[in-house]
């Protein structure tokens, strides 16, 4: 592409957000995203009294562009460096919105205000929004007319919009204790990858899709007859039993509505891959007395008591209520994404394809997946019979939108990166800042080095495992090629791969840290893992490979 095709959004440096996106995005998720994203960070920056106002998002040629926006220099027009510290200095004890985000800071750090967003989502946002999901989820869409379609899409893109905002204030939240652990753990000579391992089962609703099937598995195999052969689809699992049948369709309620292969609204929802659900049906360890999240916990356990002993006797009540405070947002966070994201975007997925069913039929499309391509407020409007884009006009939307797919995207835009210096900073917002800057860092590690024909990156677990190598571009392969056993190896993961992991018996990625959604579910289910590792996509598809964590280094062995 032409660098002048690649212009920057508005001012300042944007950077590419590579975590949630490998490809073009649909127009609604553009419009949630560049709505919920600034609103719910500005809340969030608000609580911890970050020298922040939001964090902005904007796509250019289909791809997710961020910025954090500071209080002041929000133009992005300022100096190239950041000002001293004494100047830093000077501005917080003048300007007024600086000086009150900084007594927030203090409140924040003393009385751990992560805590009460936790509470929050436990009595409230969790329960409120979930069923909120089940109730727009459960509708029969294709028995609306089209007014009522279009009033339950409103609805809908309210209801997934504000979730979504939800779903970045956490994110701000969820980072504070796990690293006031790690820092204040620091100090007494300890390694973060040590200190992460009391962290197993702390996540349990990584593992939920696959432990959820436990249930179905056990009658399944209660009810089959010696020799018989085991169901091959959905109906067949359904004809078991009544039971059968009943665990099946509150399994579909709860989990065959969220998005599985990706996070955009063009992706597929669990519902819409029965053969993904058969496969894990088929895992031996959903027969095993203890589930995966019972295992996670005792391992997290036995890492606390050995880590424990390690910690000065004097800190040690300190350690304790550290541990106990980040194992309660380690949950939340990995908690967060399939409840305020994945679920309501998989219910607007399925109501769209209907939408886009209708007005493909009344002529004002030319194909269903057109649909994608049409903002809210156009799909709303279109139903109701109001003026529109007409059919070739949308269709030419989606040739462009397909056409970014190839697009090599620059890792940045508009001035390079400055390291924010923090020294300057008061001491409880800069103790916050440093805190949240490290911890960011163990979401996206240095790539590991091949050395001497041996990939490196950073392990988590005890136990090496070897098993054949399954090298997939995204979930949706995953889903359609990984089976029981076999090493997943993958640019990066993410919850929508939350449902196939379950079978892996090891998972390796390019990209991520010891915070990154593959550690935590190689964590809960108690496979080997490692992240950060260059050139793994290299890997043959189908070799044998040992994934060493101790070492952190995978080895093609045949």
């Amino acid at each position: 592409m032409q660098e002048e095709e690649w212009q920057a959004p508005g001012p300042g440096t944007w950077e590419r957000d590579r975590a949630h996106f490998a490809r073009t995005v649909s127009r609604p998720m553009i419009d949630l995203i560049e709505d919920a994203a600034p609103a719910g960070m500005r809340e969030g920056f608000d609580l911890i009294g970050a020298p922040l106002d939001t964090m902005d998002v904007r796509f250019v040629r289909g791809q997710m562009y961020r910025r954090l926006v500071p209080i002041i220099g929000a133009s992005g027009r300022g100096p190239a460096t950041p000002p001293p510290p004494w100047l830093m200095r000077t501005v917080f004890a003048l300007h007024p919105r600086l000086r009150r985000r900084s007594k927030v800071a203090e409140v924040a750090i003393e009385g751990k205000s992560w805590n009460d967003e936790a509470d929050r989502w436990e009595a409230t946002w969790k329960p409120e929004i979930a069923a909120a999901n089940r109730r727009l989820g459960s509708v029969d869409v294709g028995a609306l007319s089209d007014g009522a379609l279009a009033d339950h899409l409103d609805e809908l893109l309210v209801h997934t919009r504000d979730a979504m905002a939800l779903h970045f204030r956490l994110h701000i939240s969820d980072l504070g204790p796990i690293a006031l652990l790690l820092d204040e753990t620091e100090q007494w000579g300890i390694d973060g990858a040590d200190v992460m391992a009391v962290l197993a089962g702390a996540s349990p609703a990584t593992s939920a899709p696959h432990d959820a099937l436990r249930p179905l598995a056990v009658e399944i195999e209660r009810e089959l007859e010696p020799g018989g052969s085991r169901p091959a689809t959905l109906d067949e699992v359904r004809g078991v039993s009544d039971r059968a049948a009943r665990i099946l369709d509150d399994y579909l309620l709860e989990f065959g509505g969220r998005l599985t292969t990706g996070y955009d609204i063009t992706e597929f929802t669990l519902g819409e891959m029965p053969d993904a659900i058969i496969a894990m049906l088929g895992d031996p360890r959903l027969l095993e007395e203890r589930t995966a999240a019972d295992l996670a916990i005792s391992r997290g356990v036995a890492a606390h008591d050995e880590l424990r002993s390690r910690v000065p006797h004097e800190h040690r009540a300190e350690f304790d209520e550290l541990v106990d405070d980040a194992r309660r947002l380690y949950g939340l966070r990995d908690e967060n994404g399939p409840i305020t994201a994945e679920w309501p975007c998989g219910v607007l997925r399925s109501t769209l394809l209907e939408v886009g069913q209708r007005l493909t039929a009344a002529g004002r499309l030319e194909q269903v997946d057109h649909v994608f391509d049409l903002s809210g407020v156009e799909s709303i409007g279109s139903l109701r019979g109001e003026p529109g884009p007409h059919a070739g006009a949308v269709a030419s939307r989606h040739r462009t939108r397909l056409g970014f797919a190839d697009s090599e995207a620059p890792a940045h835009l508009g001035p390079d990166p400055v390291e924010p210096d923090l020294d300057g900073l008061p001491d409880a917002m800069g103790r916050m800042m440093r805190m949240s800057v490290n911890a960011v860092a163990l979401l996206e590690a240095a790539d590991g080095m091949d050395v001497v024909g041996e990939m490196r990156g950073t392990g988590i677990g005890t136990t090496a495992y070897v098993g054949r190598a399954v090298v997939v571009a995204d979930a949706e392969d995953a889903i359609e090629r990984c089976e029981a056993g076999d090493v997943l190896i993958a640019r990066f993961t993410a919850p929508t791969f939350n449902s196939i992991l379950g079978l892996a018996g090891a998972v390796v990625t390019e990209h991520g840290g010891l915070l990154c959604h593959t550690a935590v579910i190689a964590r809960e289910l108690g496979i080997a893992g490692v992240v950060g590792v260059a050139g793994a996509l290299s890997i043959p598809d189908g070799s044998q490979v040992e994934v060493d964590p101790v070492a952190g280094r995978v080895t093609v062995i045949g």
